[in-house]
């Protein structure tokens, strides 16, 4: 019967039917029942989560050759499974329906691409199915086939093209179970936002068979790694919020690769000796990628790396450091929070950044309520700030400089780091080397998800050297863009990391003589509980 059902799908006269006659004659001739997407094989255990996850929006990043095309076209299958149970409106009986549109900048792209990758599993004759549109027109793809409890599905899918319209427009009065975002990066800010509000709302409530039965709408989109500056870096991983997932596959040139069982042995070598860095970084190892318009300063900087999995917790009998830039000149203050955690790592547990205009007084004002609010525990708390903050005030005019009204606010004692000096290069060496890390991975720079986003983001290339204009290579200026506020949190990082450290310890650390925090010549790498005498830690006892 499945043939004889493709071969009528494929015939002119039956193409001339209106679109409620096809379905109609489609369901009378036969519901093709051994289409099960258990049997699909996910490309890897990441895709596999994305396809299972019911969270109303999930997100799907991975490298070139990934299969996350075919992990969303078979997401959109497997949510058909959940649909609502209705009476069907041609003959009666139990359906679950649903309807989803899948959106591309224009209907030619998505027919060049997503559409080709959709029929390569679900081609115009599959059995059960109804096909209208094509020849730069949008398509509608109809499947029908029998769910594992014996109830039939019928899961209708859109391609279409925005074209000049916004989602907004084009959805305007539609009604969708969800929306499939292709290439999430290439589609305007507010995407998601204007196709989630849109979602859940197919079928009509008066075919459903349990009026209260949920109609779950879904939202998602696949892409490969973008830049740092699209909004999806924003979203998705700076201020994700809880209806959203976001699922990152692994690297493809790492032994965990997706996909690989459908690649050439070599697909990823030879994209890795012919691509730029900065392709290769976004396209096989599927890493957000730099700015074209500069070059990070910590390119050492690893996500895996270097930011902890969860919420680093405040450990109230460590010292407690705090690196202040004051930005004397700009009013954008900054600060970073810091505890050396045993073996000798150094850990970013919170930041604080209140933006543009705010002078030194409402600043230690923040300061100190953070310190009331979070880290009232704390034995022992010193703050390390930029060596301009000594200056700036007018003596004889009675004026304080910054350091000195953040020492009155805070109540708390203000240092200056590494005996005053304020060299850039000590500064940049002494992260650089907290990033290399030493003997073992327990001893890398760790920052906070949670309370250290603008730290991260600034590291993982917002703080930057911006490229020289007027040149035909790649030439950077010499001192890292100030932008705000990724110039003022790393500042601050900065700051922190000398007055733990010390002068010292960071040009050891920057030269590779410390090999592992606690065994080195230099006593400022021992923090409490690392086995040093009495298990203190000091900044004041770092070498100067």
């Amino acid at each position: 019967m499945s043939e004889h059902v493709s071969d009528i799908v494929g015939q002119k006269e039956f193409r001339t039917y209106s679109e409620e006659q096809l379905r109609k004659k489609i369901l009378e001739l036969d519901i093709h029942g051994e289409f099960d997407p258990v049997r699909y094989v996910p490309p890897g255990p990441i895709a596999q989560a994305f396809i299972r996850d019911l969270t109303k929006t999930g997100v799907i990043m991975g490298p070139l050759g990934g299969g996350k095309t075919t992990a969303c076209a078979f997401k959109r299958i497997y949510a058909a499974t959940l649909a609502p149970i209705c009476k069907h409106p041609v003959d009666g009986k139990p359906t679950r329906m649903c309807r989803w549109i899948v959106l591309r900048d224009t209907f030619r792209s998505a027919e060049k691409t997503v559409l080709e990758s959709w029929k390569q599993w679900f081609p115009k004759g599959y059995p059960g199915s109804t096909w209208t549109g094509g020849n730069d027109r949008p398509v509608t793809h109809t499947l029908r086939f029998m769910g594992k409890d014996g109830i039939r599905l019928e899961a209708i899918t859109e391609f279409a093209g925005l074209n000049e319209n916004d989602i907004e427009t084009l959805m305007k009065g539609r009604e969708y179970s969800g929306v499939w975002l292709n290439e999430l990066d290439t589609h305007a800010p507010g995407a998601l936002d204007d196709a989630e509000q849109r979602v859940g709302r197919y079928p009509m409530k008066t075919l459903m068979l349990d009026a209260d039965a949920p109609r779950r709408g879904f939202v998602i989109g696949d892409m490969n790694a973008p830049t740092l500056d699209n909004w999806t870096y924003e979203v998705l991983v700076i201020n994700r919020g809880p209806d959203r997932a976001f699922h990152q596959q692994p690297s493809g040139s790492s032994a965990d690769a997706e996909n690989r069982f459908n690649l050439e042995a070599d697909y990823y070598d030879r994209i890795i000796r012919n691509q730029e860095k900065h392709f290769v970084r976004r396209m096989v190892e599927n890493k957000f990628g730099y700015s074209r318009a500069g070059k990070p300063v910590y390119e050492g900087f690893d996500r895996e790396i270097h930011v902890a999995r969860s919420e680093i917790g405040f450990v109230p009998g460590l010292e407690l450091v705090i690196g202040v830039d004051t930005s004397t000149n700009s009013l954008n203050p900054a600060a970073v929070f810091k505890q050396v955690l045993p073996p000798g790592r150094i850990a970013a547990i919170d930041e604080l950044y209140l933006g543009h205009g705010v002078g030194s007084a409402r600043f230690g004002e923040a300061l100190k309520l953070r310190i009331e609010e979070r880290y009232s525990e704390a034995t022992t708390i010193r703050i390390f700030i930029d060596p301009a903050a000594e200056h700036g005030g007018d003596r004889e005019g009675g004026q304080l400089a910054a350091m000195e009204i953040i020492a009155m606010i805070t109540g708390l004692p203000v240092l200056i780091p590494a005996n005053g000096s304020n060299e850039l290069g000590l500064r940049l060496d002494a992260v650089k080397a907290e990033l290399r890390g030493y003997l073992e991975p327990e001893t890398t720079q760790l920052i906070c998800p949670v309370r250290c986003p603008l730290l991260i983001r600034a590291m993982e290339g917002k703080y930057r050297y911006k490229r020289k204009p007027a040149t035909a290579s790649f030439e950077y200026e010499e001192k890292p863009e100030k932008t705000h506020p990724e110039s003022d949190i790393c500042d601050a990082d900065q700051y922190g990391t000398l007055g733990i450290r010390g002068r010292i310890g960071s040009l050891r650390g920057a030269a590779g003589l410390d090999k592992l925090p606690g065994q080195s010549s230099s006593s400022g790498w021992r923090g409490q509980g690392a086995g040093g005498s009495g298990g203190s830690f000091d900044v004041h006892k770092v070498g100067c």
